[in-house]
Order: C-alpha cells, then structure tokens, then sequence
C-alpha cells in the first residue's frame, strides 16, 4: 500500500513539511538549552486542542496545536474556520494566517481504474477490497486560533465558558508537590494495562516488557527543589516520568504491536523514545504542565533531526503512533476522571458533551435516495444553495439505510454529502484548498 501528501492543491504535503520544520526548530532550541526546555513549553491550561464547537483534535493535529499555541502565546487552544467564525457573528482579523489540520483520505480504484469513494470502501467485505488498489493520502484545511479573530469581542460569555473549562486548578499534595488524582487513582487501583511499580525506590524509570511492568522511582525521589515552585513542579516531573513509561507499554503486539530495536542507537529504538516522549509531551500539556525531554531521548536530538530533514514524512508515520498510545492512556485516565467526578479529557468520553446538530449534518434537504432507474444517489442544499442530486455507490446506501442509530447516520450522511460535494462546498465557501497559508 502505498504512502502519499499530496491531497487537493497540495496542501497535504504542505501541512506535513510544516510540521517537520516545527518539530526540527523546537529540537534545535532543545539542544541550544542543555535540554533542559521542554517539549512544547507555555502550559497556562489543561485540556486538550478543541474547535470551538468543543470537539477535540487528535495525534499530529493535537500535538501540533498545541505546539502553535505555545510559540504564539495564544491563551486557549480552541481554533475555528473560516466558516465557523462567520457562524459566531466573528471575522479573522486582518493579516493573521491560518494554520493547518491535516486528516487522513483514500484514493480507491478497481483493476478496471474505476474510481471507489472512500465510504464505499470502508462498506466493502475484506474480500471485496482484496484486489483494489488504495493509496491513502493526507489533506489539510486551514483554521485559526480564536485569539485571531473578534470571537473575544462579539462573543464574551462563550468566551468566559472556554476560560473556565481550560483553568488550570493547583492540586498540591501534603508535601507541596503537584497532584493528579486520576494518575494517583491508577496506580493505586491498578487500573493500567499492567502492573505500575512505583512504591520502591528506585534508581530510574523503565518498562520491562519480559515482565510486562512499568516501575518509577517513589514521588518523594522526585521531591528535590529548593522553593516551593520547584517541588510543586518535582510533582510535575513524576507525572511525565510515569506517563513516558506507560507509553512504552503500550508496544507489545497484543496491544498496538509497535517495533523496537533491541538495544540503544538502533533506529527502531530511537523511533520508539520519540514516541514514548511525544505521547507524554501531549498528555502532560494537556494537564497543564510541560514534559521535559529525558536524559535517555536527549541523545537522539541530532538523529532525529536529520531524520526529519531528509525525510519530513516521517513525523507522519512516528504521531501516528503518538496518536494510538495517547488516546490508549487517556482512556485509562478519562475512566478514573469520570469515577472523580471530573470532566474527561477526550470529547468522546464526555457524557455532558452534547453535539450541535450543525456539527454533524450542516446542510438541508439532505438525503440519500433510489432513483426509478434503481440506483442510488445523493442530494442536499448548503448555505441556501441547491447542490443538485449526485450519484452514490449501491454499497454505500445499504449502509446507511442498514444503521439504526440516529446519529450514526447523520454523520453517515453528512460525511457523504461532503465527499460526494467538495468542490461545491468549497466553492461556496470562498476557500478552495490551494488557498491555504501555513505562514
């Protein structure tokens, strides 16, 4: 199967160099400071990067706006489009530029060269898809920080809610080092996918993966500042330690069958500690404090640049795997939130988390029929305007007429109408993809 970045207008491959510079000039100031900065740097709010209508964002989007929001001082990571901000009475200010999100699409064929749209595909039997040719690629669309916009202006209250979801709260424990109840509750619970060993001490951090066990050094060995600031970030520290390990853990072939080499230097190894150290980077600043890079991953700064330099897609193929381990730890956390009384950090695990219909289906009229000449096809009006009736794959309307769930099939829906309508939608909207600035 083959890889590809080059979705509509190239923005693809645009958004995925965009990121590998990001991530080259980030490790450059690393090493420049002794290691001693953090991953991302700036962590004034807990949660994770949202739109504005409160969907979260995952893997490289996550991490990378989170990256953005940092470098640019932004108070909140809540982004909007263009569209969105029009929705909300508010209007990009002037000379600001957008800033990629990226999401994953499919050029499907039959041996015959027939095109296959993607929700088609994803309908087939694995013995339909056997002799087709897929080559998935990657897309961007531009959107921007609510800092902007005019949002602050036109739109206080929603604004006032977005301050007080993302507050940090200071959680002290008896020895005034920084406190997280749901890691707390996990280990000691033992509510991770193996054991956590952190009652001992212990000269280091480290996952065994003969025994199955991640062990850490007792917090009290963490506890060696000299001010309260420093012992509250000691806390800090232990976190991002366990959180590193964890996503270790998360390797083995019985859970996301990662590769890993079998002793320091070896490529496979050096991929596997940036992951481990990008998936605590993002869970840490999602909790409000900045991961620091380990004495161990420092050693892989220039290796990793110069991978990134020769090979900028590689970022794509390591914050796939950051992706996976992150939603896997953050499930596991979110779980002991919700038992808290606590708001989970994944949008998907938010039981209060109601969707705006507008979020899942925007258009009108919207349909999926069969014709009298018994095919299938598709129709909708967007932004008062009529898109007129498509023709859509029989496979793909089965599908949606088989689903029972309501709001499966108005994702369905809308998801279809998209695919089946880009270039209207696009048109209509006045940002064709080959317009996107990443600045």
């Amino acid at each position: 199967m083959a890889f590809g970045t080059n979705g509509s207008g190239g923005s693809g491959q645009q958004a995925v160099d965009r990121f590998a510079e990001m991530m080259i000039e980030r490790m450059e100031k690393m090493k420049n400071s002794e290691w001693r900065q953090g991953w991302i740097g700036n962590a004034t709010s807990v949660g994770l990067p949202q739109n504005v209508m409160g969907r979260t964002y995952s893997g490289s989007n996550s991490f990378f706006l989170q990256l953005y929001s940092a470098q640019q001082g932004y108070e909140l990571p809540v982004f909007l489009t263009f569209k969105q901000a029009h929705n909300f009475k508010a209007h990009v200010l002037k000379g600001e530029k957008a800033f990629p999100v990226i999401y994953w699409d499919m050029l499907v064929r039959d041996k015959d060269g027939r095109k296959i749209s993607s929700d088609e595909y994803r309908a087939m039997s694995k013995e339909q898809r056997k002799d087709l040719d897929v080559i998935p690629f990657v897309k961007a669309f531009p959107v921007y920080n609510i800092d902007q916009t005019n949002f602050r202006e036109v739109q206080p209250e929603r604004l006032q809610k977005l301050l007080d979801k993302f507050k940090v709260p200071e959680m002290r424990d008896t020895y005034g080092m920084y406190q997280h109840p749901a890691l707390d509750n996990m280990i000691r619970q033992q509510t991770w996918l193996c054991p956590i060993q952190a009652d001992r001490k212990e000269d280091g951090a480290y996952y065994s993966p003969s025994r199955d066990i991640v062990v850490i050094p007792m917090k009290q060995q963490f506890n060696i500042g000299a001010t309260p600031d420093e012992i509250y970030r000691d806390g800090m520290e232990f976190y991002s330690t366990m959180l590193h390990e964890m996503a270790h853990s998360t390797m083995t072939p019985e859970r996301l069958n990662r590769e890993m080499g079998g002793k320091f230097g070896d490529p496979k190894y050096a991929k596997e500690e940036l992951v481990a150290e990008l998936t605590a980077a993002m869970i840490s600043h999602s909790m409000g404090f900045d991961s620091r890079i380990t004495d161990n991953s420092a050693a892989y700064l220039d290796s990793w640049i110069g991978k990134l330099k020769q090979e900028p897609k590689f970022i794509v193929s390591v914050m796939a795997d950051v992706n996976k381990a992150s939603e896997m730890i953050l499930d596991r956390v979110d779980a002991q939130r919700l038992a808290l009384g606590e708001q989970p950090y994944l949008a998907k695990n938010d039981p209060w988390l109601a969707p705006l219909p507008d979020e899942i289906c925007p258009f009108k009229n919207a349909a999926i029929i069969k014709t009298r000449s018994g095919d299938y096809a598709v129709r909708a009006s967007y932004n008062g305007v009529d898109l007129g009736m498509k023709p859509i794959g029989k496979s793909t309307a089965q599908l949606y007429f088989r689903m029972t769930d309501q709001r499966e099939k108005d994702i369905f829906l809308g998801n279809t109408i998209r695919k089946s309508y880009e270039k209207e939608i696009a048109g209509i909207d006045r940002r064709p993809a080959k317009s996107l600035s990443i600045g």
